[in-house]
């Protein structure tokens, strides 16, 4: 470590005993920020080598040699160098490093793709450099860099609020606790250690107000560093990665199990013990799904560059399974059902007539806020032509247990405070109603008559605001207890139409089988309009006051027939989700506040916008780049298509490596001799498992798409059991006809069996990857291309000069003949049995 790092570490260390202006002293920086020629020298000593490419790419492929069964064949090849067989060793030494060099390089491609797709959603921070504000990722921050802060925010780095306006932060990552934290700027001259509610943590994040810090830890030296969590991320399986992890160990387990007993079948048959060891591992090898884990992250990242296409962009591959596994769809409705450009229609007084002081304060109110950009102070902003001399003098900032807003304005000589937010939030702070210019009245008389309004606009289609104020000319200085004894001032009314073509989206989810839950927290009639307009069910909406009288019981047996869910708070949402999940369903969430995030977390999918606030982009598995149920539903195809290939090699590899097993076995005990060399047997491995990387650009039947995808054990076992049977019966087929008939020698036996090993697995490639008869599907030009080369090549190396070193001989035309023949038959009797199969077995993959 350099002298400049070590030098931050320290005053990171000493930051709790060190007042605000010491430690900006000791850090070198001040409330400006850092210059930028200081802060481009910092950001160079946080640099480590072992972040540098060349590094990660050995260890990338080292990782590829992991497996045991690799290292016992590298252990067995020294022991057969120590005994002089030195071709065949090199021979075996070569192909295990050309397998490992192809699943490091479509590996190492997936992961610069998935890196490249992450950067086009990357969540910065807003800092001060050189005086100025500006955006940088998270790891091109430095100590000594002052960050501003606003709800939504992620917070990015350890250290002590500078400043605070009602900042509270979630720190449920770092303690569990639920309930947001109010955190306080200590003095300048205070020790930061004497206020513990002014230290901000890493990976929380801001809920509601305003703050700046400045930057004292970084990565691993923050506290949420040392525990190695982080808010945002999901260690969670999903059903698909469990799937595959059981199945691999069930598979690796069997093919242990039958090369044990191979092995001692061969030695009990007193064959050589060298060559039967080679044997056996190499078969396990062999046989063994070794490529899965390359395979699915090949499937997956293609997948994932093919929906950023489609204005979709996945931060977590595995996400693509469940994006494709979905049967029910949560979402708020501005900007996905809405045109998400929010509008004012009008501002009235209680007596419903219009008033222009109503709009003139709700925009004072909106053009001041600094909580978070939103739609609705966006529209009051743009709505009203600002001609008066008005200067800000303080806030109380959104937030969502409060539903309101209060910003104290110089205006008129007098210090007004102006609060709005939702009708009911405002009434419980008022006591007086103006119900003409300088005429209040007792707000108890117009209470039932305010509410009725609300009812009225909510069936219009309206979202209303109430708009309040009071004169604090005496005490501009403002916090969240000022808010009483307000004077009722009127309605500012609201309106999102619905999106154009919206019916039709939700028709092709419908017909692809996925429901939509509208889960809103807006006004029960405003939701249950829009329901209406755009065909959702609305004959039972529930609003949040209904949802905590119910239990978690009697919301499960209700939620799947609700379709409108209003009035909701954060923490209802996710309970919604999870009773959806207690019922079998798998759940998309798609949010773009702070209020969603924990829904988000908790669905199987959770799915944001590149617009939404920080905490809810870093939250989601997958990002919308545009907010349209259009896209969605092109993700969603996108990754049953990914899922459809992904299952092609997991059928494909399971019946083969089961036919295989039988069969050498029941070759071993047959044949004096082994059936196959070992570096053989790793040939067809490397040369079959060529083709099948190409299985993620394949294309996929359109009947596959038109249901949610689930991993089914029963039908892998099913579909493994009757494949792997038939290539067994053809492979003792193809070496009995060699020793009964032909009578071959040892050579042209494994030759003629290597070959026909080679096209049967390159040919079911063809077959079996869908469920509709062959000549209906077409598979990729790049997977024909890949499997007629590996055919080029197989026949190039039985018929090259040095074809004796790998163990091959020359066979008849006769003998050719027969082996095309025989695969032929293969390729005929998979192809009715794929039929009756598929007509028998219907799963709910419908693959």
């Amino acid at each position: 470590m350099n002298a400049v790092a070590q030098k931050q570490v320290e005053i990171g260390n000493e930051a709790g005993s060190l007042s605000n202006k010491e430690l900006l002293t000791q850090l070198g920086t001040s409330l400006k920020g850092l210059s930028d020629e200081e802060a481009n020298v910092r950001a160079r000593s946080r640099k480590r080598p072992s972040h540098r490419k060349w590094v990660q790419d050995i260890v990338l492929f080292l990782s590829q040699f992991k497996s045991p069964l690799v290292w016992i064949l590298l252990a067995a090849v020294m022991l057969s160098f120590f005994l002089g067989d030195n071709i065949n060793s090199y021979i075996i030494l070569v192909i295990l490093s050309l397998s490992g060099f192809l699943g490091f390089w479509q590996e190492r491609k997936a992961g610069d793709a998935v890196q490249q797709l992450r950067a086009l959603v990357a969540v910065t921070a807003s800092v001060r450099r050189s005086g100025q504000a500006c955006e940088i990722k998270f790891d091109e921050l430095v100590c000594g860099d002052i960050v501003e802060l606003n709800a939504g925010n992620i917070i990015p780095a350890d250290g002590p609020l500078l400043e605070s306006n009602d900042l509270h932060v979630n720190e449920a990552a770092l303690t569990g606790e639920s309930f947001p934290t109010e955190k306080f700027a200590s003095p300048p001259d205070d020790s930061p250690k004497k206020n513990s509610q002014n230290q901000l943590f890493q990976g929380t994040n801001v809920v509601n107000g305003t703050g700046v810090m400045v930057v004292t830890h970084l990565g691993e030296s923050t506290q949420m560093g040392k525990i190695s969590s982080r808010l945002a991320t999901n260690n969670t399986d999903s059903a698909f990665e469990r799937g595959i992890r059981q199945f691999s160990y069930l598979l690796l387990q069997v093919t242990l199990a039958f090369s044990i007993l191979i092995l001692l079948l061969n030695l009990y048959l007193d064959k050589p013990v060298i060559d039967s060891a080679l044997f056996a591992l190499s078969l396990a090898i062999g046989l063994t799904p070794e490529l899965l884990p390359v395979i699915v992250t090949i499937c997956l990242s293609m997948g994932a560059k093919r929906m950023v296409k489609k204005n979709v962009v996945v931060k977590k591959l595995a996400a693509i399974q469940n994006l494709g596994n979905i049967n029910i769809f949560c979402t708020d409705k501005t900007g996905t059902l809405t045109e998400g450009i929010v509008k004012v229609h009008s501002s009235v007084d209680v007596t419903n007539t219009h008033n222009d002081k109503v709009l003139r304060y709700g925009c004072w109110n909106a053009k001041f806020e600094t909580g978070f950009t939103n739609p609705i102070d966006t529209a009051l902003r743009a709505s009203y032509n600002e001609t008066d001399l008005v200067e800000k003098i303080d806030e109380v900032p959104y937030d969502f247990i409060r539903k309101r807003l209060s910003v104290v304005v110089k205006a008129e000589e007098k210090h007004l405070m102006i609060t709005k937010g939702s009708v009911k939030s405002i009434l419980d702070i008022c006591d007086q109603v103006e119900v003409a210019t300088q005429e209040f009245k007792p707000i108890a008389n117009f209470r039932v008559d305010i509410l009725g309004r609300l009812e009225d606009f909510g069936n219009q289609g309206f979202r209303t605001l109430a708009v309040c104020y009071k004169d604090v000319t005496n005490d501009p200085v403002i916090t969240k207890d000022d808010e009483s004894e307000m004077i009722f001032l009127g309605f500012i009314l609201l309106f999102d139409p619905p999106k154009f073509g919206v019916e039709a989206s939700l028709e092709k989810l419908r017909k692809s089988g996925v429901h939509l839950k509208l889960i809103t927290g807006d006004n029960v009639r405003v939701a249950a309009f829009l329901a209406r307009q755009i065909g959702l069910a609305t004959d039972d909406c529930v609003t949040g006051s209904e949802l905590r009288k119910m239990s978690d019981d009697a919301l499960t047996k209700k939620a799947e027939s609700i379709t409108v869910f209003a009035e909701m708070e954060p923490f209802q949402k996710e309970r919604i989700v999870k009773v959806l999940q207690k019922a079998g369903n798998t759940v998309g969430f798609l949010g773009d506040g702070i209020n969603d995030a924990s829904a988000m977390r908790t669905a199987d999918v959770g799915i944001s916008v590149d617009t939404a606030v920080d905490v809810a982009r870093e939250t989601a598995d997958i990002v919308l780049m545009e907010k349209n149920l259009d896209v969605l539903y092109d993700g969603i195809q996108e990754g049953r298509k990914t899922f459809g290939n992904t299952m092609k090699y997991i059928f494909i590899t399971t019946s083969a490596n089961f036919g295989n097993m039988f069969s050498v076995a029941v070759a071993s005990v047959m044949l004096p001799f082994l059936p196959l060399l070992p570096k053989q047997i790793l040939l067809i491995n490397f040369l079959t498992d060529i083709p099948a990387m190409t299985l993620s650009s394949d294309s996929v039947d359109a009947e596959f798409l038109k249901t949610p995808k689930k991993w089914d054990n029963v039908l892998i076992r099913n579909f493994m059991i009757v494949f792997g049977l038939i290539s067994a019966a053809f492979d003792i087929l193809t070496f009995s006809l060699l020793r009964l008939v032909f009578h071959v020698d040892n050579a042209q036996f494994r030759t003629a069996w290597f070959l026909e090993c080679i096209l049967t697995e390159l040919l079911i490639i063809i077959i079996i990857r869908n469920q509709l008869p062959v000549y209906k599907s077409k598979p990729s030009r790049i997977l024909v291309v890949v499997n007629i080369l590996m055919v080029l090549v197989a026949f190039i190396l039985i018929q090259s000069p040095f074809h004796s070193l790998l163990g091959f001989a020359k066979i008849s035309p006769l003998i050719l003949s027969c082996i095309l023949g025989i695969v032929l038959l293969y390729g005929l009797a998979s192809e009715f049995a794929k039929r009756i199969f598929f007509g028998k077995q219907r799963s709910v993959i419908h693959y």
